[in-house]
């Protein structure tokens, strides 16, 4: 009787461990999303037109705390595997008239953060900001090639996860802060829609 208890037990136990490792491996390819954080980005200098050859700039210099906009209050979101974003462009050509693979029309210096190899570069370039003594940084040299009136797009970072829990997971937007973004050049090729509030779309001229 001892025996065919013991056996059991053991049993058991199997199932229990199996089922604990079946579970374990379910979470690390889970894609719950748990947060919801906002991140700025800065474009300077303060110029709605410049000329071939000079820079804009593109940083981000943000706490890894961040407040949850979902209300779980403030959040150490540190040791991010990949957030990043991807950077795309439209040339405003005229009234209804666009051009979105322009991406080669800019030349990109990295100074801070790494570059994500992509197959579309035509129209994206892709980034992963860099972790610096608890602050996410980024920045980006923008130096443009040819004449126009281009409108960048800084697209969200979806699925964030850390290094140290790949389960549980955040979104993050990303909108410019501190920075005129020139809304007044979208009437070039949409005059009807006027863009308001925080996005992350800027607008500027290269003459």
């Amino acid at each position: 009787m001892y025996g065919n208890n013991k056996f059991l037990l053991i049993v058991m136990l199997v199932i229990c461990m199996t089922s604990y490792g079946f579970k374990c491996n379910k979470s690390v390819g889970c894609a719950e999303v748990v947060y919801n954080f906002e991140m700025g980005i800065k474009a300077y200098p303060d110029k709605d037109s410049i000329l071939i050859g000079d820079t804009i700039w593109i940083e981000i210099n943000e706490p890894v705390i961040f407040k949850d906009l979902t209300g779980t209050g403030n959040v150490d979101y540190s040791n991010a595997a990949n957030l990043g974003a991807a950077i795309s462009f439209a040339q405003l050509i005229s009234v209804d008239s666009t051009n979105d693979k322009v991406a080669s029309k800019f030349k990109y210096l990295l100074m801070s953060g790494s570059s994500v190899e992509r197959q579309d570069t035509i129209k994206y370039w892709e980034y992963k900001f860099s972790e610096q003594n608890g602050f996410y940084r980024f920045k980006l040299a923008l130096i443009p090639r040819e004449k126009g009136v281009y409108k960048m797009f800084i697209g969200n970072a979806n699925n964030v996860y850390r290094n140290n829990n790949k389960c549980t997971k955040a979104n993050f937007i990303i909108n410019f802060i501190n920075t005129n973004q020139h809304y007044y050049f979208n009437k070039v090729s949409f005059p009807g829609i006027v863009l308001s509030g925080k996005t992350g779309v800027y607008l500027f001229k290269v003459n």
